[in-house]
């Protein structure tokens, strides 16, 4: 490949299940996120959210297809050494790690309770992960309910040695062009943390009825390439709310959205910004694009129309993650994938997307 090292800028770890039990206030823990049998069936309960089947996947039929999502794994990818080992056969050299049923903890409508749910995660994942930091970077969860507490978390895990935070995709009546957000950026501009967008963790439960019901119609494979779409909303908005403007040290990403959508979103926001300037405020002082290539990043994983698209976006905006290890993921094929997908990617380009682009923000 002539690459020398991979990247993956989108990674999950699963939550030990003790975890909230032993590290959240007491007052919380009846509401906590936990696994419950009901009518026969095993489900993932997590306040805020509909119930998640978790015993019905009608054709797990391949080796692989029992390694991935943890299947196979009852330490959920916490075991160090194990995670190394699935790493070297996947060809990757280092992580950002992300949670894996703790995307969802912003759907409860407790701001108090979100938050110490992400203090607890926050506490334990980097307490996991420190001694490998070299090759581990895990991001932080971070709630918005309450500003004040964010800005007072962003603070606290910068010190304990994170190097990003995610915050909800969307929050439906607040989106971040609002003003209220401006001591949150610069929060997480101050502290140097990259601010993180991951698909499925709006604010509000658009999970699909039947999600692995055996008559379902539909809805898990809408959720999941509609879920992905939700990744243009933060990056127009911080573009077209001059957050970028008047933060130009703030780094972002939209993560395991693909991106596809891209080149047509920059393309769109430069167009009209520039047809219907009459119209728009705040006045930017650049083309939108031009702030995304400055700050911007989105990570894909097999996404050939993204590599396509090159000459819209550029390529020091992306950054390629294997989703390891679920099923919609790479793993354990991200070599034979990128070889696939990069074909007729320049070297350079390359070599930004599966490393050196996740290395500077992240300081790998």
């Amino acid at each position: 490949m002539g690459i020398s090292k991979v990247i993956s800028a989108d990674s999950h770890v699963q939550e030990d299940p003790r975890l909230y039990q032993e590290r959240v206030p007491r007052r919380f823990r009846h509401r906590v996120p936990h696994i419950e049998e009901i009518d026969g069936a095993t489900y993932w309960l997590m306040e805020g959210k509909k119930p998640r089947r978790l015993d019905v996947a009608t054709q797990v039929e391949t080796e692989e297809d029992q390694e991935r999502e943890f299947r196979a794994d009852p330490e959920g990818g916490r075991n160090i050494e194990r995670r190394i080992m699935d790493m070297r056969r996947d060809g990757v050299d280092a992580e950002v790690i992300y949670a894996n049923e703790s995307l969802m903890l912003f759907m409860s409508p407790d701001p108090d309770y979100q938050m110490a749910i992400a203090r607890a995660y926050n506490d334990w994942a980097i307490e996991l992960f420190r001694g490998h930091l070299d090759k581990f970077a895990p991001v932080a969860a971070l709630p918005v309910a309450d500003i004040e507490s964010s800005i007072a978390e962003v603070e606290r895990i910068a010190k304990l040695g994170y190097r990003s935070a995610k915050i909800p995709i969307s929050v439906k009546a607040h989106p971040y062009n609002l003003p209220m957000y401006e001591r949150l950026w610069s929060a997480f501009e101050d502290a140097g943390l990259v601010l993180a967008f991951h698909a499925f963790t709006s604010d509000e439960d658009l999970y699909p009825e039947d999600w692995g019901e055996k008559d379902g119609y539909g809805g898990a494979l809408d959720f999941m390439a509609m879920r992905m779409a939700d990744g243009m909303g933060p990056v127009s908005q911080l573009i077209s709310g001059g957050v970028l403007q008047r933060h130009p040290k703030l780094n972002f990403v939209v993560v395991e959205c693909g991106a596809g959508w891209l080149a047509w979103l920059l393309y769109v926001l430069d167009e009209q910004n520039e047809k219907k300037h009459m119209w728009i405020q705040p006045k930017l002082e650049m083309r939108p694009s031009e702030y995304f290539k400055r700050q911007g990043h989105v990570t894909f994983g097999d996404d050939p129309v993204a590599l396509k698209t090159i000459e819209f976006t550029g390529a020091q905006g992306l950054m390629w993650g294997s989703d390891y290890p679920h099923d919609e993921g790479t793993f354990p094929h991200s070599q034979e994938v990128i070889e696939r997908t990069f074909a007729g990617v320049s070297e350079s380009d390359k070599r930004k997307i599966v490393c050196d682009n996740a290395a500077r923000i992240y300081g790998f």
